[in-house]
């Protein structure tokens, strides 16, 4: 039989590593600031980005369970005469939910894991692309401490630079079973 040793790291220079590994996946991750004025109304939205002028059009399939499951689409049209380009990192698109005032209760990218794979999405004039949203359930959204209810869905396009536009993909009802 033939062992192959292998080699240990001193446990200094694995803290350093995880440490390194840490700071670079916190960067990462780290969340744009919010532009109030990319919120939309029903229907289909234009964004301008670092990227141009984009058309977003949203759509949230509600999977009925109890609680309910959602999953958006992104679909990203290029309405300019000339190619644009943006990047996106591996979750290119997120949920984000408002309650009937218009405020933020729950967004799908607080807390993602997603992989650190940078991607140049390149549409040509007329050109489009589709995303889906990771699906979530009404329990997560809500949490315990949301009521039952009306909710405004969007969907927005997580851009490396650029901001978050988002398109409004509707109102859904939302309840989870609750202890009496």
């Amino acid at each position: 039989m033939h062992y192959t040793r292998m080699r240990t790291l001193p446990l200094a220079t694995l803290h350093r590593v995880l440490a390194a590994s840490i700071l670079t996946f916190a960067a990462a991750c780290a969340e744009e600031p919010r532009d109030p004025a990319s919120t939309r109304g029903p229907g289909p939205s234009t964004a301008a980005s670092g990227a141009g002028t984009l058309d977003l059009e949203a759509d949230v399939a509600v999977m009925e369970s109890f609680p309910v499951q959602l999953r958006g689409t992104l679909r990203v049209t290029n309405p300019s005469d000339g190619p644009v380009s943006f990047d996106v990192g591996g979750c290119p698109v997120f949920l984000r939910v408002y309650d009937a005032d218009g405020a933020p209760v729950w967004d799908q990218g607080d807390g993602a894991i997603c992989t650190m794979i940078l991607r140049t999405v390149r549409l040509e004039s007329g050109g489009a692309e589709t995303f889906d949203t990771g699906t979530a359930s009404a329990a997560d959204i809500l949490g315990e401490d949301r009521p039952d209810g009306a909710y405004r869905v969007v969907v927005y396009l997580a851009l490396v630079s650029g901001g978050q536009p988002e398109a409004d993909a509707g109102e859904v009802s939302l309840a989870i079973p609750r202890e009496p």
